[in-house]
């Protein structure tokens, strides 16, 4: 059963995800990105929690690849998938099931040069 609200609580998008910051790198990340580009930023928030498997323009949305695939996340096994929110910002995202989170692992401005070479 749903948490009961009381007044000045926070309403939240009823997707069933819940949209965490793995540290504080990249809650500052997920911060900058917001400030730079937020209407992106709330369309990736959108897409994510909608379906976070999305691939319906996987130029955009799509899992990462070789050992960037997966990221152990509170003892948990997760897919990383990636979301370009601009140009150069992405926001990489875990995915764990078992609690219907979703844990923000890197989110920057510029390209991250993890991908840049092949795994």
């Amino acid at each position: 059963m749903p948490e009961s609200l009381r007044r000045g609580d926070e309403v939240r998008r009823p997707t069933g995800w819940v949209v965490r910051a793995v540290d504080l790198r990249a809650a500052k990340g997920w911060t900058q990105l917001v400030s730079q580009a937020q209407a992106n930023a709330d369309r990736a928030w959108i897409a994510i929690t909608t379906d976070p498997r999305c691939r319906d323009d996987p130029a955009r949305q799509h899992p990462l690849k070789y050992d960037l695939s997966r990221v152990k996340v509170d003892g948990s096994d997760c897919e990383q998938w990636q979301f370009e929110v601009t140009g150069g910002g992405r926001l990489w995202y875990a995915i764990d099931d078992e609690n219907r989170t979703l844990w923000i692992t890197h989110a920057g401005t510029g390209h991250p040069k993890q991908t840049d070479r092949r795994r």
